[in-house]
């Protein structure tokens, strides 16, 4: 046995949070995980097993011998801290013995200068190997690694050798390390084998490593392979990492279904999902401030309705409208977990993204047909070719000068009364017919158009002059109704617009941009996305919409007195 003066300590798990744990190993990146490893403490300096291997049970064990009565493990895996520098330590079973590889990594922003040596079967060669490169480091203590290889990573400690008789290793499911074979990407068998997912017992929740595989990486996380292992560089603070930036959430999310055990079924997978993402907001901490007289936390965050985005399955960068219904949800759902109840009503979330689909297809189908009716009337009805001039009250078409003429050249038609029309475009929009010139501006608008450009500023004095003709002509034409402007194009571009407003924890605006994630204090001078006005869309659309939307659950807020200054029904009350 290792001839140690003073008996060793070793904690594992739960104990990670100890004060004199953390202070004597404080800077080490895998010793903030809570939840895996075990922390050997002793010769006062720390060891983390990752971990311990099994036993060599096949032919010719005595390769596997030091001195002939330590065992040296399969699968070992431990990491030590030298200054602020960590290096890891790693044992495998080879062709014809055991192989070994040593993993140098420096404090350093530079990922090139990490040192990986290669799998090696002599221990004294890739030992050699090390020490070349650290001898060149004269100005620090180099006694840590004059005891030798075996000692200097714990291989001979007697809690590594009693975890390889007791087979400590068989029952942790853990590795610490995400393993990529094809040295590009990891696939779903390394990610589930990496947060621990156990084939026998966790057969239902393969939906969680799914998720965890695919859920995107922060925006400054880049992701590397090393060797047929992963890690990762925070490009913001140089960091890197072992651990991935997930881990934790997808760790915990597993271990709270092996106890809450949700059924294979979308239904319950959502609901789990949502009250897994709300009871990590209210927490017993949040409920004892809120006691206190603290408030709750903000629920309708960016983060959680990203995290929502991924729940429900939808994409918002296609479909940003959808962003109010999950806001809605977070509020709904947030209101369920601090009143302790069980989320439930999933599916008519889902049905109400439906129809709020729905309600955006009419109106982009109102536009297309505002689009042929605008098209249909500004040509000719005779020749299909010259743009319409004039309008026969009696024929109630439009003409060109030449066909106006040669068809009302004779007959009773010489009588009919004719009126000059301009059909020029909306400079704008460019989809409706102008109704408005506007002297100072010199250009066309339609009448929704003008009326937005001219709502503020000096803008407001601007003179406009009514086109001839063409306004007096609409209880005539039925066509012309839609053809001066039924606002869908504005509508459209409301509600697909990437900007929302959100609010932070002081209750002011934040601005944020589900296309770019761009976020700002001021506001942008692009559309806000809003809900869609309850008086919107016509008949059955603006029911589905508004009465389904607002009152299918009730809501605490809509108990409450108004707040100076803001509005009653309309788009505040949709969503």
């Amino acid at each position: 046995m290792p001839e140690d003066d003073r008996q060793a300590t070793i904690e594992a798990g739960g104990y990670f949070d100890q004060a004199r744990v953390v202070s004597q190993t404080e800077g080490l990146q895998d010793f903030r995980r809570k939840q895996e490893g075990h922390l050997i403490i002793a010769d006062d300096r720390p060891l983390l097993v990752m971990s311990f291997g099994t036993k060599y049970t096949g032919p010719n064990p005595a390769k596997y011998k030091i001195e002939g009565k330590y065992d040296i493990p399969v699968g070992y895996k431990v990491i030590i801290k030298w200054d602020d520098d960590e290096i890891v330590f790693m044992t495998r079973q080879g062709h014809l013995g055991p192989e070994f590889q040593i993993v140098y990594l420096p404090k350093s922003p530079v990922p090139e200068d990490f040192t990986m040596f290669e799998w090696n079967a002599n221990i004294a060669e890739i030992w050699d190997q090390f020490l070349k490169v650290i001898e060149g480091h004269e100005d620090r203590d180099l006694r840590l690694f004059k005891q030798g290889p075996w000692r200097t990573f714990g291989v001979t400690r007697d809690e590594v050798q009693i975890a390889l008789k007791q087979g400590t290793d068989n029952k942790t499911i853990i590795d610490g390390i995400l393993y990529c074979a094809d040295g590009e990407t990891p696939n779903l068998q390394e990610h589930m084998r990496y947060i621990g997912f156990d084939p026998e017992t966790d057969e239902d929740f393969v939906w969680i490593c799914e998720a965890f595989r695919n859920e995107p990486k922060p925006p400054a996380m880049f992701q590397y392979v090393s060797s047929n292992m992963v890690y990762w560089a925070d490009a913001t603070t140089q960091e890197t990492s072992w651990k991935h930036p997930h881990y934790d959430k997808y760790r915990q999310m597993l271990q709270a279904a092996r106890m809450q055990k949700p059924v294979a079924h979308w239904k319950s997978i959502m609901a789990f999902r949502i009250e897994y993402l709300l009871s990590s907001i209210f927490t017993w901490e949040v409920e004892e401030a809120v006691q206190n007289g603290g408030e709750y936390p903000l629920v309708e965050t960016v983060d959680n309705v990203l995290e929502m985005e991924r729940v429900f399955g939808v994409d918002v960068k296609n479909e940003p409208y959808l962003v109010h219904v999950l806001k809605r949800a977070l509020r709904h759902y947030g209101n369920a977990i601090k009143e302790k109840r069980r989320v439930k009503d999933v599916e008519d979330f889902r049905n109400l993204m439906n129809r709020y689909r729905d309600l955006v297809g009419q109106f982009e189908a109102m536009r297309e047909e505002e689009a042929k009716r605008v098209a249909k009337l500004k040509v000719c009805v005779q020749c299909d070719d010259k743009d319409a001039v004039l309008f026969c009250d009696q024929c109630k078409d439009f003409f060109c000068q030449g066909c106006f003429d040669r068809l009302h050249a004779k007959g009773r038609r010489m009588n009919h009364r004719r009126t000059w029309v301009e059909m020029g475009m909306c400079a704008e929009c460019v989809e409706s017919i102008a109704l408005f010139h506007c002297v100072q501006c010199a250009d066309l608008y339609c009448r929704d158009c003008y009326q937005e450009w001219h709502v503020r500023g000096g803008r407001r004095n601007h003179v406009p002059i009514v086109l001839r003709s063409f306004n007096s002509q609409t209880h005539m034409l039925a066509d012309a109704t839609p053809a001066m402007g039924t606002g869908a194009s504005k509508i459209l571009a409301q509600a697909r617009s990437p900007w929302f407003i959100f609010k932070d924890e002081n209750n002011v605006n934040l601005y944020y941009n589900i296309m770019t994630g761009e976020s700002r204090r001021d506001m942008p001078l692009a559309i806000i996305n809003e809900p869609i006005e309850e008086s919107r869309g016509g008949g059955m659309a603006a029911g589905w919409s508004a009465s389904y939307g607002s009152n299918m659950f009730p809501d605490p807020l809509d108990n409450q007195p108004a707040i100076k200054g803001s509005k009653k029904g309309g788009h505040e009350t949709s969503f």
